[in-house]
């Protein structure tokens, strides 16, 4: 089985103001964070904004990304409301190159626990590359204990999940089972109660798509010790200021403060949200520079 551990940064999906894909601001950031010996990159996820991806976008992207990292692991999101679709994305990010396969559940309708495993069962059916679940309950139906641990007893290439939901009820239970999968916390304000708890085998990070250096050294603590604490204050200092924004749009203004990546908005923003973009601008300029640079 291919191990999945370590920091991967949640990479943005910069678009143009056409609203295509600009693929030299996502190249660039490719190119800025490689300097921080992340493990890989996980592209279309919650921060890349995969509702608004085609599997053209899915080709495109993970291309980029290979050519950028040939030698780092890329994780490729592959969301869609329906089964077609989703497939579509799955050919798309396996031919394009991705190692494995981030599977979040539909979104918009609700849906009972009984759609959700004939929905997984058919993509994992259906797919030769790994599958990691992606537990997205803020934005999608959400998934369960007995359902994680049912769906690893029934598909070997389940392979393990990345939970966004800030709970870490999924990760506890994988590591009291003993089950070999991959636990990677998805939600960054969850990773540091994971580490102290050795529940995590990694983090899918969006954090880490504007302050590496700060994810890298916080799971390398391993959870414990004075730096540990130190990063933990500061990761929960970056992660309070970017609440006034929806996901993922504060970690675009951080991205293009240390010139990852240009901002791009999938809509106009309004006045009120354009003062917020610039007080966060603002503040992160001179925190960053004091606490990490």
């Amino acid at each position: 089985m291919t191990s999945f551990s370590g920091v991967y940064a949640a990479l943005l999906s910069p678009r143009a103001s056409d609203g295509e894909l600009d693929v030299a601001s996502f190249r660039q950031q490719i190119f800025k964070l490689g300097r921080f010996g992340l493990r890989g990159y996980a592209i279309n996820g919650a921060t890349g904004e995969f509702t608004i991806a085609s599997d053209k976008d899915i080709d495109v992207l993970v291309r980029a990304a290979r050519q950028e990292a040939p030698e780092e692991q890329i994780l490729c999101g592959i969301g869609a409301c329906d089964l077609r679709l989703t497939l579509n994305n799955a050919r798309s990010a396996q031919r394009a190159g991705a190692h494995a396969l981030l599977l979040p559940m539909p979104s918009f309708f609700p849906y009972r626990e009984d759609d959700l495993a004939a929905y997984v069962s058919a993509v994992a059916s259906s797919v030769e590359l790994p599958i990691l679940l992606y537990n997205l309950p803020q934005f999608t139906s959400g998934l369960h204990v007995d359902m994680v641990l049912s769906l690893f007893a029934n598909h070997s290439n389940v392979v393990g999940i990345k939970d966004y939901s800030g709970s870490l009820d999924i990760v506890r239970a994988i590591t009291a089972a003993g089950l070999p999968r991959a636990r990677l916390i998805g939600n960054d304000s969850a990773l540091s109660t994971a580490l102290t708890e050795g529940v995590c085998d990694g983090v899918i990070s969006g954090v880490a798509c504007a302050l590496p250096e700060l994810m890298s050294s916080l799971f390398a603590t391993g959870g414990h010790g004075q730096a540990f604490a130190t990063k933990s204050t500061l990761l929960r200092n970056f992660i309070d200021h970017l609440a006034s924004l929806p996901t993922p749009w504060g970690l675009k203004v951080a991205s293009a403060v240390r010139h990852f990546t240009q901002e791009s908005y999938p809509f106009p923003l309004s006045a009120a949200r354009e003062m917020e973009a610039a007080e966060l601008r603002e503040w992160f300029t001179g925190w960053y520079t004091q606490t990490l640079s």
